[in-house]
């Protein structure tokens, strides 16, 4: 599943910030969280003209345990940490999708 212009960030040069990414929301659950959508890659995509040079690591995939309703689905929680390695603050969203 791919996904475009998810989200408007903006990071100070030095600065780190993670980001959680949920696909849709199991009803019924007060955990924040969706459905499992397999592998997902996330990248920072600059938005603007002005210089950007942004750096994506610690991808995760959280499984979190089902409260309210148990059941087979897990919650799942994608998060990665971008890091602005440039010298101007950067202006970015999120794309990205599944191993093909």
């Amino acid at each position: 599943m791919a996904f475009n212009n998810v989200g408007d960030f903006w990071l100070n040069p030095g600065k780190s910030t993670t980001i959680g990414l949920a696909f849709g929301q199991i009803d019924g659950e007060p955990e924040w969280g969706g459905h499992d959508m397999g592998a997902q890659w996330i990248m920072a995509d600059p938005i603007g003209i002005n210089p950007a040079t942004l750096l994506v690591k610690d991808h995760t995939k959280q499984h979190k345990p089902r409260r309210a309703q148990p059941g087979d689905e897990a919650i799942v929680v994608y998060s990665v940490t971008v890091v602005n390695i440039g010298g101007e603050i950067a202006h970015f969203s999120l794309q990205g999708g599944g191993n093909v």
